[in-house]
């Protein structure tokens, strides 16, 4: 039993130092994605002096504990995303291993969060999303899917009643569910983009959140992408909004915040009357309780876009972190396969 343990403490050790290595990596990948540079040659350097670093300079984490964040030559710090996206990298790995252990799937899932935690990063540090890198989620997810395509018909040949296709197995077999998630998330992405022309008089995702859309679509198929979308909606109102009030509040707008406090303030008391079972009458339920909520809702929304059309020095966060926050966390939910 306790031989047992040790292995398996080995093994999870392992994972985690593997990923950790993978995080040094794409570090490499979002540095030189900014410069233009191979993510092959030159060899490893540091970015403000340009001198090569030695084997022990690279060690994931510990280098730059051993280092105290500062380059070895010229003494300048070292950025602290380094370190942080080895970490991440080694638990998300170590989350995948525990949802999939040691199959096929665990080893494309690790390519699908490495390829989103550099989409991630790069959004988050200059605000922009690389192609190259979204093709290389878009691809990941097709091959994959189609590999499973492959698979399926292939036990379908050996099996006692043979391969028969049909419209139906067609329309639900992984490669056709890839391909209509690519599009399907590109399509969502671009509406919704072009209605912030109609709000606030520009786009309101950027062009690369649509390729993250129409990878995550290919990688988890048209059934999982509007959730995906949805649940990315959901994380970035949470994390905008309160900057948004916050900067309502500086620039004395009242209209927005007080709206919004009335509405939550109503849909507390509204779901504890419910909850208590004190609303008999759908009458009372519908004239008492949800058609004011939707009114009131109706007011806050119509007041938070009111603030953002006319705000000129707008609040933006970007949104493919979201998306891809979002499809880590289906991932980790699923079970694979992925879009079936």
């Amino acid at each position: 039993m306790f031989t047992i343990l040790l292995l398996f403490l080995l093994i999870l050790l392992f994972v985690f130092i593997f990923g950790t290595v993978i995080g040094s990596f794409l570090n490499v990948v979002i540095l030189r994605a900014f410069s233009g540079e191979s993510i092959v040659l030159p060899p490893s350097k540091c970015p403000k002096c340009g001198n090569k670093l030695k084997w022990w300079h690279n060690i994931p984490i510990i280098s730059y504990m051993i280092l105290k964040g500062k380059c070895y030559f010229c003494h300048e710090k070292i950025s602290i995303q380094y370190p942080i996206v080895e970490f991440i990298t080694g638990c998300l790995f170590l989350a995948v291993f525990f949802k999939y252990g040691i199959t096929p799937h665990t080893l494309f899932a690790f390519i699908v969060v490495s390829i989103l935690l550099v989409l991630t990063i790069t959004d988050i540090k200059k605000h922009v999303v690389f192609d190259s890198h979204t093709y290389f989620l878009i691809s990941a997810g097709l091959i994959y899917n189609l590999l499973l395509t492959g698979f399926d018909i292939y036990d379908k040949f050996n099996s006692i009643t043979g391969f028969h296709p049909t419209a139906e197995w067609a329309f639900f077999t992984p490669i056709t569910g890839s391909l209509l998630g690519l599009i399907l998330g590109a399509v969502i992405m671009e509406i919704a983009a072009r209605i912030g022309y109609l709000i606030a008089g520009s786009r309101a995702f950027g062009e690369g959140d649509t390729y993250i859309a129409a990878g995550l679509g290919a990688v988890f198929g048209w059934q999982n992408i509007m959730l995906i979308i949805v649940a990315a909606i959901i994380l970035q109102i949470v994390f905008t909004l309160p900057i948004y009030i916050k900067k309502q509040f500086e620039i004395r707008n009242w209209q927005a915040p007080i709206s919004l406090f009335v509405f939550f303030l109503y849909a507390a008391i509204f779901f504890i009357i419910q909850h208590k079972t004190l609303l008999f009458s759908k009458s009372v339920y519908l004239i008492g309780g949800l058609i004011p909520l939707l009114a009131i809702g109706a007011t806050t929304c119509f007041y938070i876009l009111k603030g953002i059309k006319e705000e000129t020095n707008r609040t933006y966060l970007p949104f493919g972190p979201a998306l891809a926050v979002s499809g880590i966390m289906l991932l980790l939910a699923n079970n694979l396969t992925f879009t079936f």
